[in-house]
């Protein structure tokens, strides 16, 4: 039998190669779909995931999927649990492009620290003396919060102490010792920080964890940062804060829903930094994740186990 792996148009070509030349059937769809997958169920061994919604209940209709792999660390589009029920790995690619957001966090904490848009849209519009008195703070000295501690965060950490900044950190239940930086509450670590950045991923522990009461912890001089999923943050709650002046300013690479709607009210608001979640999407990180994800599939194909499932089937 052949081993049919559904790749979306935009997959890397070395990725897509070392599929075909581990010898399986690559068929490049527009976008992954339920129908598409069930369309090849007689052959289909694996599907690269993008962010598309995947409906468990195909699971049991495609007898031969072993893997479907996530270009990225988040999964929640995908239900692993289920997967795994069918005998399918959830592979994702965490050393792809932790890096690359921790860079795009870091970017958009100097742009908030100096006031870096409005003054640039005062320059745009002539007036040179007005943009010069919108000065911002310096990085050095100033605190930040990281919220979640995994690659990410241990990365940001590393880069802001290199800085000067101090480090304050939570990983929730999962205590994790580090050399940067303190393990503290998420109540003192909002309380105490200039800079907070989200780095959890989406659980039902973690759906608006900041709303209004934790909104209402952090200093009015502080910034938000969520280069990690939408579904973190309550929006109203949000919007509330920064046209009220409870909080300073926010960078947000990442909405509930995405595309964020027209008129959502965080595209009023001058004190928000926004960008279409392209935190981990450069060229070499997208490569890095193509082919770390055909990694998976051919080592799943091949009758081994994955290096990275966030699941584990069963036999």
């Amino acid at each position: 039998m052949k081993q049919t792996v559904l790749i979306p148009q935009d997959f890397e070509a070395g990725a897509t190669k070392s599929l075909v030349d581990a010898g399986l059937d690559v068929v490049t769809v527009d976008k992954l779909t339920d129908q598409i997958m069930l369309d090849h169920a007689d052959t289909l061994v694996g599907a690269v995931v993008h962010l598309e919604k995947i409906d468990p209940a195909v699971f049991k209709q495609l007898p031969h999927l072993k893997i479907l792999a996530r270009t990225g660390v988040g999964y929640e589009n995908v239900d692993d649990k289920s997967a795994a029920e069918n005998g399918i790995y959830v592979t994702i690619t965490p050393k792809a492009n932790f890096r690359t957001v921790t860079e795009a966090i870091l970017g958009a904490m100097l742009m908030l620290s100096r006031n870096t848009l409005q003054r640039m849209e005062l320059m745009k519009d002539g007036d040179w003396k007005a943009g010069r008195k919108k000065t911002g703070y310096s990085l050095f000295g100033q605190t930040l919060g990281i919220i979640g501690y995994g690659r990410i965060g241990q990365e940001l950490a590393k880069c802001a102490h290199a800085l000067g900044m101090n480090i304050l950190y939570n990983n929730g239940r999962h205590h994790k010792q580090s050399d940067i930086g303190q393990s503290v509450s998420l109540e003192d670590l909002l309380r105490q920080s200039d800079y907070v950045s989200l780095n959890v991923p989406v659980t039902d522990e973690t759906v608006n964890m900041i709303n209004a009461h934790t909104l209402s912890l952090m200093k009015p001089t502080a910034a938000l940062i969520n280069y990690g999923r939408g579904k973190l943050i309550d929006t109203d709650a949000l919007v509330t804060a920064l046209s009220t002046g409870k909080l300073r300013c926010a960078a947000l690479d990442s909405f509930d829903p995405e595309p964020l709607p027209m008129d959502s009210p965080l595209r009023k608001l001058d004190n928000v930094m926004l960008t279409p979640h392209l935190g981990g999407a450069t060229i070499d990180a997208m490569i890095r994740g193509c082919r770390d994800a055909a990694s998976e599939i051919i080592r799943v194909a091949q009758g081994k186990k994955p290096l990275w499932a966030v699941n584990q089937p069963k036999e």
